[in-house]
């Protein structure tokens, strides 16, 4: 099998020497070619030129960035996606029930090889772009830019980036007045009003450390879209929400908090631009976003629903 595997040189947790390991481990079965990726976007692009050049499986090290990016660079084709880890949440990878520690993960793509496993499953579209795992717009988007805004300045690094991010956001970075954002659904639903909205393909949403965040644990990686809508800024009320999510049985909903299932098609307005994120990218600040969902979109090494849920320890 020819493998092209993507490599993000400068992936959290990606170096020179991983990335030869790695490569070792899957030309020991398969021919290798490797793209390394140069600039922000480059991922898509050295997707679809594997794909033009034969490639009949694309591996990815790097981080969850990385992997929207290739996926991008695969809508469209046959060809199966390979998560090798390497960043640090890896939340598609670990969802999924995947290693996100590379050495591990690379064993667990070649067992999966050997054994012909794959999943399918669906993908969310936001102006026309991928996404794997979830998009947000409003409090979840502008704590993102904050994490990066403080990354850039390297003032905090890792989880505690987040939180330190969440609080200054949340108490004096948003307007926590006025409910600026809008749900509109198709086949005459009535619309929903709240301060932000969360949009889920699957489940969790992320991981703070090893604890998955599941605002929406409903969500499944081959059903449709789930949307849960901030109507309050209440602390209280976030807070008590909050501490559900992370818990290990997480509610279908919370009070104010409620959330739609299984969308297939809407659209966010907001009647200001709101900061947006998109696979836990912050993509600049939007008043309008349609959401689409792309059923059975992506060819996954990975394992069965049952098997995945059993098995994945988040690391």
């Amino acid at each position: 099998m020819l493998v092209a595997l993507i490599v993000n040189p400068h992936a959290t947790k990606v170096s020179e020497r991983l990335r030869r390991d790695v490569a070792q481990a899957l030309a020991a079965e398969h021919k290798v070619e490797v793209y390394p990726t140069g600039h922000p976007g480059h991922g898509g692009a050295l997707a679809r030129r594997a794909v033009d050049g034969g490639a009949e499986l694309v591996a990815v090290l790097g981080g969850d960035g990385t992997v929207n990016e290739v996926v991008n660079g695969l809508r469209g084709t046959a060809v199966p996606l390979g998560l090798l880890g390497g960043g640090k949440t890896n939340v598609f990878a670990r969802g999924l029930g995947l290693p996100a520690d590379a050495p591990r993960a690379c064993n667990r793509l070649l067992e999966l090889v050997r054994a012909g496993t794959s999943r399918r499953v669906s993908l969310g579209s936001a102006n026309g772009r991928a996404f794997t795992f979830g998009a947000g717009l409003g409090l979840d988007g502008a704590i993102v830019r904050e994490v990066e805004r403080r990354r850039r300045a390297r003032q905090l690094f890792g989880d505690p980036a987040y939180v330190a991010a969440g609080l200054k956001t949340l108490f004096l970075g948003y307007d926590r007045e006025h409910p600026h954002l809008k749900v509109q659904r198709t086949g005459g639903k009535p619309s929903v009003t709240g301060f932000f909205a969360l949009v889920s393909n699957g489940d969790p949403f992320t991981y703070l450390g090893r604890r998955p965040f599941r605002p929406t644990p409903a969500a499944t990686w081959e059903g449709g879209l789930d949307v849960l809508v901030g109507q309050t800024m209440s602390a209280a009320a976030i807070t008590r929400a909050l501490t559900g999510m992370l818990s290990p049985r997480p509610r279908a909903t919370y009070p104010k908090f409620p959330v739609l299932h299984d969308e297939q098609c809407f659209v966010l307005e907001s009647d200001v631009p709101l900061a947006f994120q998109l696979d836990g990218e912050y993509l600049g600040d939007y008043a309008r976003i349609a959401f689409e969902l792309e059923q059975s979109a992506l060819t996954v090494v990975a394992p069965s629903p049952a098997r995945a849920a059993g098995g994945q320890d988040g690391r």
